[in-house]
């Protein structure tokens, strides 16, 4: 398997967050952050928020996901995950 074109990095709440949820919602972010690996802004819900330089996208309907994207070095930042 080829190499992911870009890299994940987490903030250590968002991993606090991410390890705090529940088996299947983890399973829901694990598949959104394999498409993020390979194109970041091909979430087709993802909103880009230009104020901030974030994205934010849901987790089917049980949370919302918030990242960054540094194109230099390639790199999806994880900065929070929230459940509701």
């Amino acid at each position: 398997m080829p190499p992911s074109p870009y890299r994940l990095l987490w903030l250590e709440i968002a991993e606090r967050q991410y390890l705090d949820l529940p088996g299947e919602t983890r399973a829901l972010v694990d598949e959104r952050l394999a498409l993020l690996e390979s194109d970041p802004a091909g979430l087709p819900d993802a909103i880009y928020d230009s104020a901030s330089d974030q994205w934010s996208a849901p987790i089917g309907e049980r949370g919302l996901m918030l990242y960054a994207v540094v194109p230099e070095p390639a790199t999806v930042i994880v900065l929070r995950v929230i459940a509701i």
